[in-house]
C-alpha cells in the first residue's frame, strides 16, 4: 500500500521524519538484548533525570530508573540469560492508549529490546509526560545514537483509516492498547500474513486484604502503597484496584482503621474534581437500579464505597475511576471467583499468600488474572504484561540445532 504525498501532511512526527518512515522496509532488526541498545537506554535515562520538572512525574522517574543499564543487565541476567539466537521481528506498529501517559515509552522499549523498528502513535489527548520523553529522546539521538533514530519514530495524528491502514500493512508486530472499540477498529485493518497481533484491552483488578494484618502493620505505609495503585491514576490504568476484598475475623475494625487513613491521604494528596461526585453518584445508581446486592457506604465525595453481598460477572460493568470501590468481605479465595473472568487482570494483596494467590488462579484455570503483586506494587514496570512476556513475543529465534548431538551414538 502506497501512501499519498498529501496524507503524510496529516502525520505531526514527533521523533523521525517522513523519509524514515517511508525507509522501514530497508532497515535491519537488531539482537534481542543487543548491548548497544542497552547503552542508548543508559543514556536516555540520564536525559530523561536531567529534564526539567521530571520529579513532577513519578510515573516517568520510574520509567527512567527501570530503563537504566544497571537495571536492564539485572533483567536481562534474571529472566533472559540465552538470546544469542534471537533477533526482532521487524517493524512494530504501536497505537498508545490515551488514558496511561508513559505507557507508549514502555511499550517502545519491550519492542527495541527486542530488536525491532517502532513507530508510536501516541494520543491525540497531550500530556506534558509525553513531552518530557520526547525531548529527552531528541537530546539522546543526537549525543552519539543518531543512527537509533529510525528505530524509533514517535507520530501523532488523528484518527485516520488510511494512515493507520498503511501502517498496518508494512509492520511485523502490531501493539494495541485501547477499549473493545479501538482494538476492533484495528483489526478491520489488514496485517501480513507473518505479523503477529498483540491487544490489551480494558481490564479490571482487584486488592486483597487481611483485616488482622491491616490492624497490626504501619497503616500509612499501607495506604500510601495503595493510593499509589489506584488515585494516582484515578483508577484508569487497568491495574488499579475497583474491588476491596477483605479477609479475616476482625473486618469491620480494620475497615475503619484503612478507609479513615485512605481519606487522610486523599485529602491531602488528591486534586478533586467536582464533577467526579455527580459522575460517581450517578454510576451507582444505574448498578442500584438493576443490582439488589449493592448499597451505599456512607463517606464523603473523595471515597465511594459500594458494599456488595454477592459477587457476579456483570458487577464490573459499572466501574468508575476517581475513588470508586466495589467492597467485599470474602470468606475463602473460592468467593471470587465470579468475577476473575476474562477481564480481570491483577490481584493485589497485603497480609497474604501471593504465590498461594497465583497457584489458585491457575489450579482454577480462570480466565483472567495475569499478575499476583503487593498492594503499591501494581504500577511497577515489568515485561510480562497481560499474560505476554513481551521481549519474547516481540522477539524470533533463528533456530540451528545441534546435529552433532543428535547424531551422537
Amino acid at each position: 500500500m502506497i501512501l499519498m504525498p498529501q496524507v503524510f501532511d496529516k502525520i505531526q512526527f514527533l521523533t523521525g521524519n517522513k523519509d524514515l518512515l517511508e525507509n522501514i522496509p530497508g532497515v535491519p532488526a537488531l539482537p534481542t538484548w543487543d548491548e548497544h541498545t542497552i547503552e542508548f537506554f543508559g543514556a536516555f535515562s540520564r536525559k530523561l533525570l536531567s529534564e526539567p520538572g521530571v520529579r513532577d512525574f513519578p510515573d516517568i522517574t520510574s520509567y527512567a530508573f527501570w530503563i537504566r543499564n544497571a537495571s536492564l543487565r539485572q533483567i536481562k541476567d534474571h529472566y533472559y540469560p540465552h538470546v544469542e539466537d534471537k533477533v526482532g521481528r521487524g517493524m512494530t506498529f504501536h497505537i498508545a492508549p490515551s488514558n496511561v501517559p508513559v505507557n507508549f515509552a514502555v511499550s517502545f522499549t519491550s519492542s527495541l529490546l527486542a530488536g525491532n523498528i517502532n513507530v508510536v502513535r501516541v494520543s491525540d489527548k497531550r500530556f506534558e509526560q509525553v513531552d518530557i520523553i520526547v525531548n529527552a529522546l531528541k537530546k539522546t539521538f543526537s549525543e552519539g545514537f543518531e543512527e537509533m533514530e529510525q528505530y524509533l519514530i514517535i507520530i501523532r495524528y488523528e484518527h485516520d483509516e488510511e494512515i493507520s491502514a498503511y501502517l498496518s500493512s508494512m509492520c511485523d508486530i502490531r501493539v494495541v492498547w485501547g477499549g473493545d472499540r479501538t482494538i476492533n477498529s484495528m483489526r478491520a485493518l489488514k496485517l501480513p500474513p507473518r505479523a503477529i497481533e498483540m491487544t490489551f484491552a480494558d481490564r479490571y483488578s482487584l486488592a486483597l486484604l487481611n483485616s488482622d494484618e491491616v490492624l497490626k502493620t504501619d497503616i500509612f505505609k499501607l495506604v500510601e502503597g495503595f493510593y499509589t495503585d489506584t488515585y494516582y491514576m484515578d483508577q484508569n490504568a487497568c491495574s488499579s484496584p475497583r474491588m476491596v476484598v477483605w479477609f479475616g475475623e476482625v473486618v469491620e475494625e480494620a475497615k475503619d482503621r484503612f478507609w479513615s487513613a485512605v481519606e487522610e491521604k486523599v485529602k491531602k494528596d488528591y486534586d478533586f474534581k467536582e464533577i467526579l461526585a455527580i459522575d460517581k453518584l450517578d454510576q451507582f445508581c444505574r448498578l442500584a437500579a438493576v443490582n439488589d446486592d449493592v448499597s451505599l457506604v456512607e463517606k464523603n465525595n473523595l471515597v465511594m464505597r459500594i458494599n456488595v453481598k454477592k459477587l457476579d460477572d456483570s458487577l464490573m460493568d459499572h466501574k468508575f475511576g476517581g475513588g470508586f470501590f466495589f467492597e467485599f468481605e470474602a470468606e475463602g479465595l473460592d468467593d471470587l471467583l465470579p468475577v476473575l473472568g476474562k477481564q480481570s487482570q491483577t490481584i493485589s494483596y497485603f497480609g497474604m499468600d501471593g504465590h498461594e494467590i497465583q497457584q489458585f488462579a491457575i489450579n482454577h484455570g480462570v480466565r483472567g488474572v495475569d499478575r499476583v503483586v503487593p498492594v503499591g506494587k501494581t504500577m511497577d514496570l515489568t515485561f510480562k504484561w497481560d499474560g505476554f512476556d513481551m521481549i519474547e513475543t516481540m522477539s524470533r529465534y533463528v533456530y540451528c540445532p545441534d546435529y552433532v548431538l543428535y547424531n551422537s551414538k
